[in-house]
Order: C-alpha cells, then structure tokens, then sequence
C-alpha cells in the first residue's frame, strides 16, 4: 500500500496557499475585493498544486537527480520555467474566462509571468535541495546498517569457533574416561551444530528458540560434570516470544561454566530466568561462585562481545550488567521495547 508523503504535501499546501494568500491580498488592497478574484486565487491554489505536482512525477520519472548537475539542474530548472509560463497562461486564461474581459495589459502578463517563473524555479530548487539531503541521509543509514552487519557477521564468527573449540576439547577429555558419554556428547555436540547451521545469517531469534539451543548445550556439559552442575531454566510464555541476538544467552551459559562451575571443586547452579517486565526483556543467566579477573593470556570471547552484539542488534538502550553477590554471579541483560 502507497505510503502518503505528509511532509511533501504540507510543504505544497503551505508554499502555494501562502502564495495565492499574497496575491488575493495585493489584488484586493489594489482594486477592492471581487469574488471572481477570490475564485480565481482558489482556482490557482488547486492548478498550481496539481501541476508542480505532475512536474515532481517529471523529475523523478526522467531521473533528472541521478544524472550529474551540469546535466540534471539545466533540465530541471529549464522545465522549472516552463511550468512557470504555464501556471501564468492559467492564471490569465481563467480570470478571462471569471471577468468576461481581460485584466492583464502587457507589464502585467510580463510581471505574472515572470514572477510564477521565479517562483517555479524556487520551488523546483526547494525540491532539489530537500530530496539531495534526504537521499544523503538515507545513504548514510544503508552505510551503517551495512557497517553493523559486517560487525555483528565479524562478532559472531568469533563465537562459533570459541564455542566448538571447548566443545571438541570436553569430548577429548572425556574419550578416555568413558567412551561411552563421549559419543553421547558428540551427538549433543552434532545437534547443537546442526542449529547453528540452521540459525546462519540470522541477528534475532526468538528467546524459545535459544533456549533449545542452550539446554542442548547444558545437558552437553552436564554429562562432563555430572553430578557437579546443576541447571534450572525458568522461562516465561511471553518472555519466550521476545527476540534477542542469536547465541547471546548461550555465551553467557558458556561464561558461568567455563569462569564459575568449572573452578569449583563442588560444582554448583546454572540458573536462567526470563520474565516480560512492561514492555522489556529481563533475562538473568545466574551462577554458583564469584567474579574471577580476566585472563589477559586467553581467548574467550566474553562479556564485551555479547555486549556488542546487544547494542548492535537491540541499540543502545538495551544494557547487560555483572555483579557478583553472596557466592552467585549473575549476568543480567534488559532489553526494552521486546515484543
């Protein structure tokens, strides 16, 4: 369905009724109101609209803006003229017809003439100025959408190695331990692959539809912790529909095994919880232990990459924090406007 351009036909109905307001005003204060004057000023509001208009379907039929302006504005503004000349042939061909007489001697039809003319050319400048700037900005959107998009490809290429390396490197430890849970493992393994092929190219999925992906990948290392890492996901039906960066609840998982459950001897909980709160996201990825430094020395992708890909695909509104707090450290991430 076309889209009407609101701003265009203001900008018509202000600059044209402005214009015949002027010269009904000049007219009356010249030689006293006249009602055929005032019909033949409305008669202009609705001509002039209708042919500046055609002339603006002329522009952009012709391309006459993608052509360079040596070749462009000679074209534009000489047919600019020509409106011009047009709109006056109007102008004193009605007011014959309203009078019954012409009231237009020769420095009149010159002065209609050529103010219409000017004036043509004003509103055809106007145009030119407004739909140059407008295509200037809609270039610079595709240039940053483009730009975000190479970011967000680059971020998560960064994840799907990060991912499978300590996957691979779980299996290998386990092989020799129980080759049994190995294969097991590499069939979790093969699943979680699998969605991943499946999820290329895509920025958003559902939260649900993470969620599979996660639990996959818990029940992954839960067969190489055992007994050591418990999991709890708690998911509302209305949280479950909200979209969120592809893997980015799945690298916070990833973060709170490898950071926290791995450097306990005991082990401990994985918790994720997901609630709508108004008209936001309020997802928490909770477990047990506490805040460990960076290492400097490894290869995690970590906390800014998921915070990159938050702000690239949700904006700049949407936030995750890390606190640590009586031996649990939770990862929470706000995302407004989920719907």
């Amino acid at each position: 369905m076309h889209r009407v351009n609101y701003p265009y036909w203001t900008c018509q109905v202000v600059s044209w009724g402005g214009y015949g307001a002027l010269g009904l005003t000049i007219a009356t204060l010249a030689s006293g109101w006249h009602a055929a004057t005032a019909i033949g000023f409305a008669l202009f509001f609705l001509y002039s609209i209708a042919v500046t208009h055609w002339f603006r379907s002329l522009i952009r039929r012709r391309r006459w803006l993608d052509l360079p302006a040596s070749r462009g504005f000679p074209r534009i503004f000489g047919s600019a003229i020509c409106v011009g000349l047009l709109l006056a042939s109007l102008v004193i061909g009605i007011s014959r017809l309203l009078s019954g007489t012409s009231v237009f001697d020769a420095p009149a039809v010159s002065s209609t003439a050529g103010g219409l003319a000017f004036a043509c050319c004003c509103w055809a400048g106007i145009y030119i100025g407004i739909t140059r700037n407008r295509r200037a900005q809609l270039r610079e959107v595709e240039f940053q959408l483009t730009l975000r998009q190479t970011e967000l490809r680059a971020l998560q290429a960064q994840i799907n190695p990060h991912f499978l390396f300590n996957s691979l490197n779980a299996i290998r430890g386990m092989i020799g331990v129980d080759p049994a849970r190995a294969r097991h493992m590499v069939t979790n393994l093969a699943g979680l692959l699998r969605r991943s092929l499946q999820a290329t190219g895509a920025q958003m999925v559902p939260l649900a539809e993470e969620m599979e992906a996660v639990a996959d990948y818990l029940e992954l290392e839960r067969t190489r912790f055992e007994e050591r890492l418990q999991v709890s996901l708690e998911v509302d039906s209305a949280a479950g529909a909200c979209p969120v960066p592809v893997m980015l609840v799945q690298t916070l998982v990833e973060n709170a095994v490898k950071h926290g459950i791995s450097h306990l001897p005991a082990g401990g909980t994985i918790r994720v919880r997901a609630t709508r709160e108004s008209d936001s996201l309020l997802l928490k990825v909770e477990n047990t232990g506490g805040i460990r430094p960076p290492d400097l020395n490894g290869s995690q992708v970590g906390l800014a990459n998921a915070r990159e890909r938050l702000r690239l695909c949700c904006g700049e509104r949407a936030t995750l924090d890390l606190s640590g707090q009586n031996n649990t450290v939770t990862a929470t991430v706000v995302i407004p406007g989920s719907a």
